[in-house]
């Protein structure tokens, strides 16, 4: 709830402060199932939950989808919508090459 209207002047305060308190909470779970689970079996889970706890705002490659990792930000340029998320694609046509 602390997070709604996070762009307005009186509640970034309260918004950083949640922030904060989620990733504690967040890396405590992970550390939990670090501890609990057996080392081999979620290895690569785990290094995803830990590289999305350790990213920063300015760091590059970072990971936008738990689950889809491979998903990268794509600037529109555009006012109503500046970024969406996914994967560029060009797809060719075979048979338009043969001509």
């Amino acid at each position: 709830m602390d997070q709604r209207f996070r762009n307005h002047p009186k509640n970034k305060g309260k918004a950083r402060k949640a922030d904060k308190k989620v990733k504690t909470i967040d890396g405590r779970l992970v550390r939990e199932i670090e501890r609990k689970l057996p080392p081999s079996r979620y290895q690569d889970t785990l290094a995803l939950f830990k590289q999305v706890l350790a990213q920063k705002k300015t760091d590059t490659g970072k990971v936008y989808s738990l689950h889809e990792p491979h998903v990268q930000c794509i600037s529109k340029g555009k006012e109503h919508k500046k970024y969406e998320f996914g994967s560029k694609v060009s797809v060719e046509d075979p048979v338009s090459f043969a001509l």
